[in-house]
């Protein structure tokens, strides 16, 4: 046992010091990896190539589920896995007319989301179909405003599409053609590799939100990823002083790093956990000396809300490219991206592999991330992760005294947890996290806690 231990650790290590060199030459030389970028940032101290991120990159859906012989599935879902394939041969589809229906009741809503032959495709907060044109190609008119959190593709008719709204229990049925490509989409579902991992769900209706719900226990593996650190300078002078004229003051408080540029601009750094926030509260553009000074509010349609997100998200510079649109802050409206590891997310209190964006009505805009982020995937054990299904998590909470009315949402997710074996590795571990008292916690510290 102990040579085996010795070889374990020398093999981590020997992959770590390889991951470690070719990560440098990525770093160093940022265009290996880059050959599509479309803008180059200077910082004023050095140049750095930057891929801005498009409404393909990130509105592609995060989730894919399968409904077949009266029964329901999540199926592996990462960008180049399933929806990535399904996402190139809806490009090349052709919208011809749209009608649309809304349905009384959960229960007819829900019949209707359960028919069997169908792939759904899933968005945790809802995107419009002018977002949904864009991301694939499509020209669908007189809807643009639409929203919609699920597409749903009949597998057994090669002549129209769904895209469902759970909220408002709106369907809208798209009529296209050049679906032929439908019976390729069937052939992915039948492959070893979705049926050997798909997981039997129950849609489950929790505070008026359809929730995936695990029936049985599940089996999720361990991730292990180098991760790396980003200088807190290069945002500094990005968002504090792009122009490299400003003068920056420094403020240190308890476990914080304060950065001011004299006006209303505000970064600030956790030092303990390399949380950043990046506050703005200028009204400049909205003031109108015209009406007594007062200040002008601006109210964004959704659409314009979740573009300029993603332009506010390109102005930080280091998106990952597992990053994806993940919901909207129904309350004050802030968008959250989240890195995405094989179609479940990082969660994370401190922001560790998100990005959350908030535009204010009198122009001000705030971003909460992290400096650290997950750079070359690394050999891990095949250890895996013993999840219970969702019914018996809803009994614990229930039993340790959570009432169900107080609980939002439930999702299994990712956890940022250090190596113990080497302090440049980050292991990833799959856990349930419920939404509770206006924040994700994780199952084990609610279950604590009471």
């Amino acid at each position: 046992m102990k040579l085996r231990k010795i070889l374990l650790h020398t093999g981590l290590t020997v992959t770590i010091l390889i991951s470690v060199f070719f990560s440098a030459l990525i770093w160093f030389n940022p265009a290996m990896l880059q050959h599509d970028s479309k803008e180059t940032t200077d910082t004023g101290e050095n140049t750095t190539s930057v891929s801005k991120k498009t409404l393909s990159d990130i509105f592609l859906p995060l989730q894919a589920t399968y409904n077949v012989n009266d029964l329901q599935y999540q199926l592996p879902s990462s960008e180049n896995y399933l929806i990535g394939k399904v996402w190139k041969i809806m490009k090349k589809w052709n919208s011809v007319s749209t009608s649309t229906k809304i349905y009384k009741n959960s229960t007819d809503y829900l019949t209707f989301l359960k028919q069997n032959n169908a792939l759904l495709l899933n968005y945790n907060s809802p995107i419009t179909v002018k977002v949904f044109n864009k991301v694939f190609t499509q020209k669908i008119e007189g809807l643009s405003k639409f929203k919609f959190n699920r597409i749903m593709i009949p597998l057994e008719n090669e002549n129209y599409i769904y895209l469902m709204n759970d909220q408002s229990k709106a369907v809208c049925k798209v009529v296209v053609n050049n679906m032929k490509a439908v019976k390729k989409i069937k052939t992915y579902l039948k492959s070893s590799s979705i049926q050997n991992n798909k997981l039997e769900i129950d849609y489950y209706v929790l505070n008026n939100r359809i929730i995936n719900f695990y029936v049985n226990s599940v089996q999720l593996p361990k991730y292990s990823y180098l991760y790396n650190k980003t200088n807190i300078s290069s945002y500094v002078s990005e968002l504090l002083n792009p122009s490299g004229q400003t003068s920056i003051t420094t403020k240190l408080q308890k476990n914080k790093t304060v950065y001011l540029d004299g006006s209303d601009n505000r970064l600030t750094l956790n030092d303990t956990t390399s949380a950043v926030q990046y506050e703005n509260y200028s009204a400049l553009d909205y003031y109108d000396d015209a009406n007594s000074g007062k200040i002008k509010t601006q109210k964004l349609n959704y659409y314009t809300h979740l573009t300029e997100s993603l332009n506010q998200l390109n102005k930080i510079g280091v998106a990952p490219d597992n990053l994806r649109f993940d919901e909207v802050n129904s309350e004050d409206g802030t968008v959250t991206y989240r890195s995405y590891i094989a179609g479940f997310p990082i969660i994370s209190n401190d922001n560790y592999g998100t990005y959350k964006i908030k535009l204010m009505s009198t122009g001000g805009k705030e971003y909460n991330f992290s400096l650290n982020s997950l750079q070359v995937p690394v050999p891990a054990s095949q250890y895996k992760q013993n999840l219970p299904s969702t019914y018996t998590v809803l009994r614990e909470l229930e039993n340790a005294g959570y009432t169900l009315s107080k609980i939002k949402d439930i999702r299994v997710g990712y956890k940022w947890q250090k190596n113990q074996s080497s302090n440049l590795v980050i292991d990833m571990i799959p856990t349930y996290y419920v939404y509770i008292d206006g924040r994700w916690s994780e199952l084990e510290d609610l279950l604590s806690t009471n």
